[in-house]
């Protein structure tokens, strides 16, 4: 039955080994360490998904994806440099409506710009690696499957937002008393980048991975620095979903028609339970 239901398996496991210590925390559990540790939980939860319901090639298929970097030097800078094009273009249209907003990225100030490479370095290693191996390595290509993009996407988005509702209970949490529609918004609009950059490249976890860094380091609509300002959380939220849209209607002949590329499918079932039984 595990074999049979790998989306299943995986989003089980997800929710369960990081809500076993993000629920606690959430109610004032300490939890030390672990709670660290449990950025990377959904990256455990692929793997063991991935060995459960396709065995060790399926596990080399899923870690095969981190190391797909011949992509093209466009796609680096998309994925890098499209979440600070985003951040300034917000404080501008922030400013020009009237608003006034002098914070940097996730609290970094002007004078601190030469840290920005080791700061998207760590987020890069904790939650880009830690999520990215799960949402884009193994889910993903099993939504890809039998959906859409634009349908895989949005599937996705939700999933996903609901993992993070715990932190929006947690004291100290960047999502700490955010609005859960917001959570959900400005989600589902970044599944749909998400899936934009995987489908144009190979299906590489790495790309996500570095694009998960880097909008987590000019994160605007759940900051914790922009908590408190909601005219420039709307803002933000509403040019993701316009950047969003005109992805979606620019390559509408991918993303409203199934996918062909095996490159960002998982292994045909055939060939996973074969490796299963050898």
């Amino acid at each position: 039955m595990i074999r049979r239901h790998p989306l299943a398996t995986f989003v089980a496991l997800a929710f369960g080994v990081t809500w076993v210590v993000w629920i606690p925390r959430a109610l004032g559990a300490p939890v030390g360490a672990v709670g660290q540790l449990s950025t990377w939980a959904v990256a455990v939860a692929a793997v063991l998904a991935a060995l459960l319901t396709g065995g060790r090639g399926a596990v080399r298929e899923l870690l095969s994806r981190l190391v797909r970097w011949r992509v093209g030097l466009r796609w680096y800078a998309v994925v890098l440099l499209g979440p600070a094009a985003f951040w300034v273009l917000t404080a501008l249209l922030f400013a020009a409506l009237g608003g006034t907003w002098d914070d940097g990225p996730l609290g970094i100030t002007t004078t601190d710009w030469a840290l920005l490479p080791v700061v998207l370095l760590i987020a890069a290693l904790t939650d880009g690696l830690g999520e990215e191996l799960g949402w884009r390595g193994f889910a993903l290509p099993q939504l890809l499957a039998r959906r859409t993009p634009l349908t895989a996407s949005l599937v996705l988005g939700v999933v996903w937002a609901a993992w993070h509702l715990p932190l929006l209970w947690t004291p100290g949490a960047a999502l700490h008393e955010q609005p859960p529609w917001l959570l959900v918004l400005d989600l589902l609009a970044k599944a749909v980048l998400f899936t934009w950059v995987f489908l144009h490249t190979r299906g590489s976890v790495l790309l996500a991975v570095l694009f998960h860094a880097s909008l987590n380091v000019f994160s605007i609509p759940l900051a914790a620095s922009s908590a408190g300002r909601p005219a420039l959380q709307v803002l933000a939220l509403a040019l993701e979903w316009v950047i969003a849209a005109a992805v979606v209607l620019a390559t509408r002949a991918t993303f409203l028609h199934r996918v062909h590329d095996p490159e960002c499918l998982p292994r045909d079932d055939g060939r996973r339970h074969a490796t299963v039984h050898h």
